[in-house]
């Protein structure tokens, strides 16, 4: 497995002045009045990005790498996630600022916020020379640390160091005062001219115990993700690649092609035992596209209109519908609904969607989009509504050293839709009003 890492430095300068809507800030609560959707007192949940934050009340995010922020569903608000009159939110004094860090990852669970964080994941890469003599030299940076917090930002403790040298990055499993995740080792490798590659050498599946700071190795982790949790399991995806994947650096095609001549193999990890059950274990190419949900996994093959499921305890597997066309992707499955959409082209506009409801097998074409074309995406709710991103806000299109072209990501809206009419297409979003 391999990252690649591009060199971007930006210069920024940014003057802030915010009033403060101090009673939109979370108070420190009891578990009488703070409500979660889908999450008790210590359940075991999976985090994953766009699965950080169920919080009934509003939405928790970083903005920027430097600032933990506060949508507030009742004032329909963002605030800068402090408490303190007239505070500027750029240094330690603010109990939102973030100086412990880079790679920033936050998530709520049990009544508190969860912070874990790295400089340049773990590792940095100082790169010296200009062309041809450009030489990398890989140092440590600031380890992966776990921090917990109280809803309104006071109170961090840190709760956990990695190894020098390692890091940690989404998806995680948390369960009561235990973190489950991958603890991975790289190291960098130049490429070509002006072109790195930060390469895995080594990655465990550990349990972590927040409570004394120690972990616990549960299995190696090289070419594992953690996929999602079902009854009190970890489930774990293996890919078993047919060839090397790193001879596929600059060959984005043969990358592909190898991975679908590729096996996959799913497994059950019971966290007392440490024992594994095999779920499937087959061709890649044949569950293509997989998403998790309560006790099955659905799937479509590569090049499939069948829309397919297994259950995680049976084993059985059963065809559920024929899709209105092969390759579709499957999206997130939220409420017992599903969404399913293709791509119109290389650049991952959405062609046609359609949701399909679990339950009643009922499908219809799904139209709720933004102006760039991109589904509009949940990233939390309550009862009644979801809180969803309704559109990226992209930057001029510029060429980047390599000659490619690119826009940037400069904004980001957020509101919050009744899921009713999410579901419906219905684009009646209350638009969320950003801190200035």
């Amino acid at each position: 497995m391999k990252k690649i890492i591009l060199a971007v430095i930006t210069v920024m300068g940014v003057v802030t002045i915010l009033g403060l809507v101090i009673n939109a800030i979370p108070k420190e609560s009891s578990s009488d009045d703070l409500k979660t959707e889908k999450n008790n007192d210590g359940d075991m949940k999976y985090i994953a990005y766009g699965s950080t934050s169920n919080y009934e009340n509003g939405y928790f995010y970083i903005k920027d790498d430097h600032n933990i922020m506060f949508f507030d569903y009742d004032t329909q608000k963002e605030v800068y996630l402090c408490n303190k009159p007239n505070c500027k939110h750029e240094d330690n004094t603010c109990s939102s600022y973030l100086e412990i860090g880079e790679s920033n990852e936050l998530f709520y669970y049990d009544h508190h916020l969860y912070l874990i964080n790295a400089q340049a994941s773990g590792s940095i890469m100082s790169i010296t020379g200009h062309g041809d003599d450009m030489v990398s030299e890989d140092q440590n940076g600031t380890p992966s640390t776990v921090y917990r917090m109280n809803l309104d930002g006071t109170n961090k403790e840190k709760l956990f160091v990695a190894p020098t040298g390692t890091e940690m990055s989404m998806p995680y499993v948390i369960k009561g005062n235990v973190l489950y995740g991958f603890l991975q080792n790289y190291k960098t490798e130049q490429k070509g001219n002006n072109s790195f590659a930060s390469v895995m050498t080594d990655s465990k599946l550990v349990a972590i115990d927040l409570d004394t700071g120690k972990y616990e190795e549960i299995m190696d982790g090289v070419n594992k993700e953690l996929v999602a949790v079902y009854d009190n399991q970890l489930v774990i995806q293996e890919i078993e690649y047919k060839n090397d994947p790193a001879l596929y650096d600059d060959d984005p095609a043969g990358y592909i092609d190898n991975l679908y001549d590729s096996k996959t193999r799913v497994q059950l990890i019971n966290i007392d035992t440490k024992k594994a059950d095999t779920v499937y274990d087959g061709s890649y190419k044949d569950v293509n596209t997989l998403r998790f949900y309560k006790d099955r996994m659905y799937f479509v093959g590569k090049d499939s209109n069948n829309l397919e499921y297994m259950n995680l305890a049976t084993k059985e597997r059963k065809t559920i519908t024929e899709l209105p066309k092969s390759g579709m992707e499957l999206s997130q499955i939220i409420d017992d609904k599903l969404l399913v959409y293709d791509y119109k082209d290389q650049e991952a506009h959405i062609g046609d969607a359609y949701v399909m409801d679990l339950n009643t097998k009922e499908m219809k074409e799904f139209a709720l989009k933004d102006d760039n074309e991109y589904l509009v995406e949940i990233l939390s709710g309550n009862d009644e509504y979801y809180f969803v991103q309704t559109e990226n806000i992209l930057g001029e299109e510029y060429t980047t050293w390599a000659g490619t072209r690119q826009q940037d990501i400069i904004g980001i809206r957020y509101g919050l839709i009744k899921k009713a009419d999410y579901w419906a297409s219905q684009p009646n979003y209350i638009l969320m009003r950003n801190a200035e």
